[in-house]
Protein backbone atom coordinates (compact mmCIF):
# COMPACT_ATOMS: atom_id res chain seq x y z
CA UNK A 1 0.00 0.00 0.00
CA UNK A 2 2.80 2.40 0.89
CA UNK A 3 4.43 1.73 -2.48
CA UNK A 4 1.20 2.73 -4.24
CA UNK A 5 1.14 6.00 -2.33
CA UNK A 6 4.79 6.67 -3.18
CA UNK A 7 4.10 5.96 -6.84
CA UNK A 8 1.07 8.25 -6.81
CA UNK A 9 3.07 11.06 -5.16
CA UNK A 10 5.87 10.57 -7.65
CA UNK A 11 3.53 10.79 -10.63
CA UNK A 12 1.77 13.84 -9.19
CA UNK A 13 5.08 15.63 -8.56
CA UNK A 14 6.26 14.80 -12.07
CA UNK A 15 3.12 16.34 -13.57
CA UNK A 16 3.43 19.45 -11.41
CA UNK A 17 7.10 20.06 -12.13
CA UNK A 18 7.60 22.82 -14.71
CA UNK A 19 9.37 21.84 -17.89
CA UNK A 20 12.43 23.76 -19.02
CA UNK A 21 14.62 26.03 -16.92
CA UNK A 22 13.15 27.81 -13.94
CA UNK A 23 13.63 31.57 -14.09
CA UNK A 24 13.63 33.30 -10.71
CA UNK A 25 11.53 36.41 -10.51
CA UNK A 26 12.37 39.35 -8.31
CA UNK A 27 10.34 42.54 -8.13
CA UNK A 28 13.06 44.27 -6.11
CA UNK A 29 13.84 47.27 -8.37
CA UNK A 30 17.58 47.21 -7.67
CA UNK A 31 17.76 43.51 -8.50
CA UNK A 32 15.82 43.99 -11.75
CA UNK A 33 18.05 46.87 -12.88
CA UNK A 34 21.17 44.84 -12.05
CA UNK A 35 19.73 41.90 -14.01
CA UNK A 36 19.06 44.13 -17.03
CA UNK A 37 22.60 45.52 -16.95
CA UNK A 38 24.25 42.10 -16.71
CA UNK A 39 21.99 40.15 -19.05
CA UNK A 40 23.94 37.43 -20.90
CA UNK A 41 24.10 37.73 -24.67
CA UNK A 42 25.98 35.78 -27.38
CA UNK A 43 29.02 37.64 -28.69
CA UNK A 44 27.92 37.30 -32.31
CA UNK A 45 24.43 36.86 -33.74
CA UNK A 46 22.71 36.49 -37.09
CA UNK A 47 19.08 37.42 -37.53
CA UNK A 48 16.55 37.08 -40.33
CA UNK A 49 13.54 39.39 -40.34
CA UNK A 50 10.54 40.63 -42.21
CA UNK A 51 10.63 44.44 -42.01
CA UNK A 52 7.88 46.97 -42.69
CA UNK A 53 9.29 50.47 -43.13
CA UNK A 54 6.99 53.50 -43.00
CA UNK A 55 8.80 56.68 -44.10
CA UNK A 56 5.73 58.88 -43.85
CA UNK A 57 5.25 59.51 -47.56
CA UNK A 58 5.93 55.90 -48.58
CA UNK A 59 6.32 52.46 -47.10
CA UNK A 60 7.24 48.93 -48.02
CA UNK A 61 7.70 45.45 -46.55
CA UNK A 62 10.88 43.55 -47.37
CA UNK A 63 13.05 40.68 -46.11
CA UNK A 64 16.07 41.69 -44.03
CA UNK A 65 19.07 40.21 -42.28
CA UNK A 66 21.42 41.45 -39.57
CA UNK A 67 24.86 40.46 -38.35
CA UNK A 68 25.76 41.63 -34.83
CA UNK A 69 29.17 41.46 -33.19
CA UNK A 70 29.12 42.91 -29.68
CA UNK A 71 29.81 45.45 -28.49
CA UNK A 72 29.67 47.82 -31.47
CA UNK A 73 29.76 46.21 -34.92
CA UNK A 74 26.80 45.39 -37.13
CA UNK A 75 25.66 44.89 -40.71
CA UNK A 76 21.99 45.35 -41.63
CA UNK A 77 20.75 44.41 -45.10
CA UNK A 78 17.42 44.85 -46.86
CA UNK A 79 16.44 42.72 -49.85
CA UNK A 80 13.84 42.76 -52.57
CA UNK A 81 11.17 40.03 -52.41
CA UNK A 82 13.33 38.17 -54.96
CA UNK A 83 16.34 38.17 -52.60
CA UNK A 84 18.49 40.72 -54.44
CA UNK A 85 20.20 43.46 -52.37
CA UNK A 86 18.21 46.62 -51.79
CA UNK A 87 20.11 48.55 -49.11
CA UNK A 88 22.92 48.03 -46.59
CA UNK A 89 23.90 49.81 -43.37
CA UNK A 90 27.13 48.89 -41.58
CA UNK A 91 29.28 50.02 -38.69
CA UNK A 92 32.75 48.87 -37.70
CA UNK A 93 32.37 50.61 -34.34
CA UNK A 94 33.77 53.92 -35.60
CA UNK A 95 32.05 54.78 -38.87
CA UNK A 96 28.44 54.33 -39.97
CA UNK A 97 27.81 54.01 -43.71
CA UNK A 98 24.82 53.22 -45.88
CA UNK A 99 24.37 52.05 -49.46
CA UNK A 100 21.21 52.27 -51.57
CA UNK A 101 21.36 49.78 -54.41
CA UNK A 102 18.29 51.24 -56.07
CA UNK A 103 19.53 54.86 -56.02
CA UNK A 104 23.21 53.97 -56.44
CA UNK A 105 23.97 56.35 -53.57
CA UNK A 106 26.63 55.76 -50.91
CA UNK A 107 25.85 57.57 -47.63
CA UNK A 108 29.13 58.26 -45.84
CA UNK A 109 29.26 58.65 -42.08
CA UNK A 110 32.88 58.63 -40.97
CA UNK A 111 31.93 59.60 -37.41
CA UNK A 112 29.21 57.24 -36.18
CA UNK A 113 28.50 59.31 -33.06
CA UNK A 114 27.66 62.40 -35.13
CA UNK A 115 25.40 60.38 -37.41
CA UNK A 116 23.54 58.84 -34.48
CA UNK A 117 23.08 62.25 -32.90
CA UNK A 118 21.28 63.35 -36.08
CA UNK A 119 19.31 60.12 -36.23
CA UNK A 120 18.04 60.08 -32.64
CA UNK A 121 18.62 63.62 -31.42
CA UNK A 122 20.55 62.28 -28.43
CA UNK A 123 23.87 60.78 -27.42
CA UNK A 124 23.22 57.16 -28.35
CA UNK A 125 26.22 55.01 -29.21
CA UNK A 126 26.64 52.16 -31.67
CA UNK A 127 26.49 49.69 -28.78
CA UNK A 128 23.02 51.08 -27.97
CA UNK A 129 21.92 50.39 -31.55
CA UNK A 130 22.89 46.73 -31.08
CA UNK A 131 20.95 46.81 -27.82
CA UNK A 132 17.82 48.01 -29.61
CA UNK A 133 17.81 44.86 -31.74
CA UNK A 134 18.42 42.52 -28.79
CA UNK A 135 16.32 44.18 -26.08
CA UNK A 136 19.30 45.18 -23.96
CA UNK A 137 19.17 48.20 -21.67
CA UNK A 138 21.02 51.06 -23.43
CA UNK A 139 23.22 53.66 -21.73
CA UNK A 140 24.10 51.01 -19.16
CA UNK A 141 26.28 53.39 -17.14
CA UNK A 142 23.68 56.16 -16.94
CA UNK A 143 22.46 57.32 -13.55
CA UNK A 144 19.12 55.84 -12.48
CA UNK A 145 16.87 58.66 -11.31
CA UNK A 146 13.74 56.73 -10.48
CA UNK A 147 12.53 53.13 -10.22
CA UNK A 148 8.91 52.12 -9.84
CA UNK A 149 6.10 49.93 -11.17
CA UNK A 150 3.35 52.48 -11.67
CA UNK A 151 5.16 55.09 -13.76
CA UNK A 152 5.18 54.70 -17.57
CA UNK A 153 3.81 51.14 -17.71
CA UNK A 154 2.05 48.59 -15.55
CA UNK A 155 3.59 45.35 -16.78
CA UNK A 156 7.17 45.59 -15.56
CA UNK A 157 9.64 47.52 -13.51
CA UNK A 158 9.83 51.05 -14.92
CA UNK A 159 13.01 53.09 -14.63
CA UNK A 160 14.00 56.63 -15.55
CA UNK A 161 17.66 57.26 -16.35
CA UNK A 162 19.67 60.42 -16.89
CA UNK A 163 21.40 60.41 -20.26
CA UNK A 164 24.03 62.74 -21.74
CA UNK A 165 23.10 66.41 -22.19
CA UNK A 166 20.15 66.00 -19.77
CA UNK A 167 18.28 63.54 -21.99
CA UNK A 168 15.91 61.14 -20.25
CA UNK A 169 15.68 57.43 -20.96
CA UNK A 170 12.60 55.57 -19.77
CA UNK A 171 12.46 51.80 -19.90
CA UNK A 172 10.17 49.00 -18.76
CA UNK A 173 12.08 45.87 -17.80
CA UNK A 174 10.74 42.32 -17.65
CA UNK A 175 11.54 41.24 -14.06
CA UNK A 176 11.95 37.57 -15.07
CA UNK A 177 14.39 38.02 -17.92
CA UNK A 178 15.90 41.48 -17.53
CA UNK A 179 14.84 42.20 -21.12
CA UNK A 180 13.58 45.65 -22.04
CA UNK A 181 9.91 45.65 -23.04
CA UNK A 182 9.54 49.33 -23.82
CA UNK A 183 12.09 52.07 -24.35
CA UNK A 184 11.69 55.82 -24.76
CA UNK A 185 14.36 58.52 -25.16
CA UNK A 186 13.32 62.13 -24.58
CA UNK A 187 15.31 65.30 -25.31
CA UNK A 188 16.04 67.91 -22.62
CA UNK A 189 12.79 69.59 -21.62
CA UNK A 190 11.21 71.69 -18.89
CA UNK A 191 8.82 68.76 -18.44
CA UNK A 192 11.73 66.44 -17.61
CA UNK A 193 10.84 64.35 -14.59
CA UNK A 194 9.59 60.94 -13.57
CA UNK A 195 6.33 61.13 -15.51
CA UNK A 196 6.24 60.47 -19.23
CA UNK A 197 6.17 63.90 -20.97
CA UNK A 198 3.48 64.95 -23.43
CA UNK A 199 6.07 66.00 -26.02
CA UNK A 200 7.15 63.49 -28.71
CA UNK A 201 10.23 61.36 -27.94
CA UNK A 202 13.25 61.23 -30.21
CA UNK A 203 13.12 57.44 -30.10
CA UNK A 204 10.58 54.90 -28.91
CA UNK A 205 10.91 51.11 -29.09
CA UNK A 206 8.42 48.38 -28.13
CA UNK A 207 9.11 44.66 -27.91
CA UNK A 208 6.84 41.64 -27.96
CA UNK A 209 7.53 37.95 -27.39
CA UNK A 210 10.86 36.30 -26.73
CA UNK A 211 12.95 33.43 -27.99
CA UNK A 212 16.03 31.76 -26.53
CA UNK A 213 19.25 31.51 -28.53
CA UNK A 214 22.59 30.50 -27.08
CA UNK A 215 23.07 32.28 -23.78
CA UNK A 216 20.56 35.03 -24.51
CA UNK A 217 16.86 35.78 -24.64
CA UNK A 218 15.91 37.82 -27.70
CA UNK A 219 12.75 39.61 -28.86
CA UNK A 220 10.48 38.21 -31.57
CA UNK A 221 8.93 41.53 -32.57
CA UNK A 222 10.38 45.07 -32.50
CA UNK A 223 8.59 48.34 -33.25
CA UNK A 224 10.88 51.36 -33.67
CA UNK A 225 9.45 54.88 -33.91
CA UNK A 226 11.57 57.96 -34.68
CA UNK A 227 9.16 60.94 -34.74
CA UNK A 228 11.92 63.41 -35.62
CA UNK A 229 12.38 61.68 -38.98
CA UNK A 230 8.79 60.52 -39.32
CA UNK A 231 9.91 56.87 -39.50
CA UNK A 232 8.26 53.73 -38.15
CA UNK A 233 9.97 50.37 -38.52
CA UNK A 234 8.24 47.09 -37.64
CA UNK A 235 10.53 44.06 -37.39
CA UNK A 236 9.11 40.55 -37.25
CA UNK A 237 11.89 38.12 -36.32
CA UNK A 238 11.99 34.88 -38.29
CA UNK A 239 15.17 33.46 -36.77
CA UNK A 240 18.03 34.30 -34.42
CA UNK A 241 21.23 32.27 -34.55
CA UNK A 242 24.30 32.54 -32.32
CA UNK A 243 27.60 32.06 -34.18
CA UNK A 244 31.08 31.36 -32.87
CA UNK A 245 32.82 34.14 -34.79
CA UNK A 246 31.45 36.93 -36.95
CA UNK A 247 32.89 37.27 -40.46
CA UNK A 248 34.70 40.46 -41.38
CA UNK A 249 31.70 42.15 -43.01
CA UNK A 250 31.43 45.47 -41.19
CA UNK A 251 33.25 47.82 -43.56
CA UNK A 252 31.61 49.50 -46.55
CA UNK A 253 33.09 51.67 -49.30
CA UNK A 254 31.59 53.51 -52.29
CA UNK A 255 31.16 51.24 -55.33
CA UNK A 256 32.50 52.52 -58.67
CA UNK A 257 30.37 55.21 -60.37
CA UNK A 258 28.23 55.69 -57.27
CA UNK A 259 27.06 59.04 -55.92
CA UNK A 260 28.47 59.86 -52.47
CA UNK A 261 26.45 61.87 -49.96
CA UNK A 262 27.10 62.82 -46.36
CA UNK A 263 24.91 60.62 -44.16
CA UNK A 264 24.48 63.15 -41.37
CA UNK A 265 23.48 65.94 -43.77
CA UNK A 266 21.04 63.60 -45.50
CA UNK A 267 19.40 62.72 -42.19
CA UNK A 268 19.15 66.39 -41.21
CA UNK A 269 17.40 67.11 -44.52
CA UNK A 270 14.96 64.26 -43.89
CA UNK A 271 14.23 65.60 -40.40
CA UNK A 272 13.61 69.10 -41.82
CA UNK A 273 11.19 67.74 -44.43
CA UNK A 274 9.39 65.73 -41.75
CA UNK A 275 9.04 68.84 -39.57
CA UNK A 276 7.58 70.82 -42.47
CA UNK A 277 5.12 68.02 -43.18
CA UNK A 278 3.93 68.03 -39.55
CA UNK A 279 3.34 71.78 -39.46
CA UNK A 280 -0.36 72.76 -39.68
Amino acid sequence: MSRCWLLLIGLTWGCMTARGPLIPTSMDPDVVVALARSRPMPQSLQGKFSVHIDLGDKGYTVPAAILLDHPNRFRFELYTPFGTPLATVTSDGTALHGWSQREKVFYRGDDASEVLESLTGGKIGIEDILGIFTGLLPMADAEVLHVGRTVFDREGVAIVMLGPDDTRLRAVIDPRLGMVRRLRVDPPSEEAGYEEPSTPPVLEVRYEGQTHEGKGTLPKSILIHMPRLGWKIEIAVKKWKAIDQAPDAFSLSPPPRSTVKDLRESLEEMAARSAEHLQP
